[in-house]
């Protein structure tokens, strides 16, 4: 009745309405996907530290399903991807977006393939079975980077590493070293720094760094938060930013220009990241020849980049 089926005496209909707004009624979209013929129901698996990415990535999924009249759920993974194994796998599911790393973690991309459940991927290494893949040239970004500080004078440039088991943080570390071998300039291992996306590793690498005997004079930490971290610690030991050290970042979140000063960053399409992972998933394209679109980034110079002192 609630739907609007035709057979119903309005006078009838008219009390179900007015029942409805005294109770306050709403409809139940996970009991309407049971019942439904075709689930209406997307699932996001993610395991990311960066809340900044993360919030980023359900607004982009959000806005592309709600337009197409899917609801989403969010699962984040509390104890690592073999939670999520057993977790919302059922037949109710449309299908599931994997956000790094979870995009590359194999006992969960083999349940979702046993069960025969479609599923996208954000910025995976490498093809798995999926409907479609999406992502950005993570080395070719760090190379623009790295580039931009060569450019600017540096010499002694560090690098704040992704977190281990991400496929990001590789292409990411690659590029790094690709960008220091075509500018003439020695990889040091002694500038590379494991960090793991969150602001507080981005602020022990630094203190590390800059009580080396020769500290760098530009740090290129491999995503916005730890960059912060970057900011954070120049501010406590006096140094300005840029003058004393040029900081860099990755992704051009929100926090990327809101942080004084604003930084200089790579513009990471993820919202449209998202988006494009929704879309797949929704026109479920044919398994049997994925589909991977590579989005553009760009290099976002602020204030936080100067040429080095002398």
């Amino acid at each position: 009745m609630l739907n609007g089926e035709p057979n119903v005496r309005e006078p009838t209909r008219q009390r179900v309405r007015d029942a409805v707004r005294v109770l306050g009624y709403r409809t139940n979209p996970y009991a309407r996907n049971l019942r439904a013929a075709q689930s209406r129901l997307i699932a996001v698996f993610f395991l990311n530290p960066s809340r900044n990415y993360t919030s980023e990535i359900q607004i982009g999924v959000l806005e592309r399903c709600n337009a197409d009249g899917f609801n989403v759920i969010f699962e984040q993974a509390p104890d690592g991807p073999a939670g999520l194994v057993s977790l919302k796998t059922g037949p109710d599911l449309a299908g599931v977006i994997l956000v790094p790393p979870l995009s590359e973690d194999p006992e969960l991309l083999d349940r979702l393939r046993e069960r025969a459940i479609p599923f996208v991927r954000i910025s995976p290494a490498a093809a798995a079975g999926e409907i479609g893949r999406v992502s950005m040239d993570d080395t070719q970004a760090a190379v623009d980077m790295t580039a931009h500080l060569i450019g600017m004078g540096h010499r002694r440039i560090a690098l704040i590493a992704g977190a281990a088991g991400h496929a990001q943080a590789r292409q990411r570390l690659e590029g790094y070293r690709r960008a220091l071998s075509a500018g003439g300039i020695e990889f040091r291992p002694e500038l590379v720094v494991q960090g793991d996306y969150q602001f507080e590793s981005g602020r022990r690498a630094t203190e590390w760094l800059l009580s080396l005997p020769e500290p760098p004079t530009a740090i290129f930490a491999t995503n916005d938060d730890m960059a912060a971290g970057v900011l954070a610690v120049a501010y406590r030991r006096g140094l300005r930013v840029p003058g004393d050290l040029s900081v860099a970042g990755f992704d051009d979140t929100p926090l990327a220009s809101v942080v004084a000063p604003a930084l200089t960053t790579i513009y990471q399409p993820i919202r449209e990241l998202a988006d494009r992972a929704a879309s797949l998933l929704l026109q479920k394209t044919d398994p049997e020849a994925p589909v991977w679109e590579i989005l553009p980034h760009r290099l976002v110079v602020r204030e936080s980049t100067a040429p080095p002192k002398g």
